[in-house]
């Protein structure tokens, strides 16, 4: 592992314009959203910020200061707005700070960004944000990617490392995928004993939007799927399978 420091915030000034031009730029995104009963409110920033530290030791790269707030929660992908410590920003507010932080690298120097995001909800939000700063037209040479980790895990991972079934993404909100990466990433935030197995294995929401947001839709844990099963052998598992994704996509992406 390099001694050299890799995170932008603790870089001095120099350092950062000795390698600014020459490496790419992580930009963990997430979000402050309720996580069930067993984890923090920010997991959602927490999994990328740690995933791109791990990444950036083997390319190299530099990983900025994560972006938290983040674009409304919604109850059908298990939060929802109604809990108590989930803080969102405006649609149009995200859009407009991705827009901000990419412009202020690039005017840096920076020429490789990857947004490494946590939180579906922000995925619309941040691809605005980028195709405004670098058009179809843009001819600079300059690149963006956007990354949202879990579309990076492969049918035949979660197979082999859930034999017991896999209950989707549609479901995986604090539960087994967030569960087994927290343990493995930050264990020291993981309240193993308010894992229930009461928790139904699984809850439908419903897919349609209503305005003011329905209570109910969410359980009171705040999950729509047990987290009995994760583990931190899992979630290593998954740290690796992610590590190696993310680093032959970034490679590719940036010759």
């Amino acid at each position: 592992m390099s001694s050299a420091r890799i995170e932008v915030a603790y870089l001095t000034w120099q350092e950062f314009a000795d390698r600014i031009g020459g490496q790419i730029v992580i930009i963990p995104v997430g979000s402050v959203e309720q996580h069930g009963p067993h984890l923090p409110l920010g997991v959602d920033a927490l999994i990328p910020y740690h995933l791109a530290l791990r990444v950036a030791e083997r390319l190299p790269a530099l990983v900025a200061p994560p972006i938290w707030y983040a674009g409304p929660s919604d109850p059908a992908s298990g939060g929802g707005q109604r809990f108590p410590g989930t803080l969102a920003v405006r649609g149009t507010t995200l859009i407009a700070l991705t827009m901000d932080i990419l412009a202020e690298f690039f005017r840096q120097g920076a020429r490789r960004i990857v947004l490494l995001n946590g939180h579906f909800e922000n995925t619309a939000f941040l691809a605005e944000g980028a195709r405004r700063i670098l058009p179809p037209e843009d001819a600079t040479g300059r690149k963006v990617v956007l990354i949202n980790w879990w579309e990076h895990v492969p049918a035949d991972t979660l197979a082999g490392l859930f034999p017991e079934g896999f209950p989707g993404w549609e479901v995986e909100h604090a539960s087994l995928t967030e569960t087994s990466l927290m343990q493995a990433l930050a264990p020291d935030l993981v309240h193993l004993e308010r894992i229930g197995s009461d928790i139904p294995r699984r809850r439908p929401v419903p897919r349609h939007k209503a305005f003011p947001e329905p209570p109910g839709l969410v359980p009171e844990t705040g999950i729509l799927y047990t987290a009995a099963g994760a583990s931190a052998a899992r979630g290593g598992a998954l740290v690796q399978v992610l590590l190696d994704a993310l680093g032959q996509l970034m490679a590719q992406e940036f010759d």
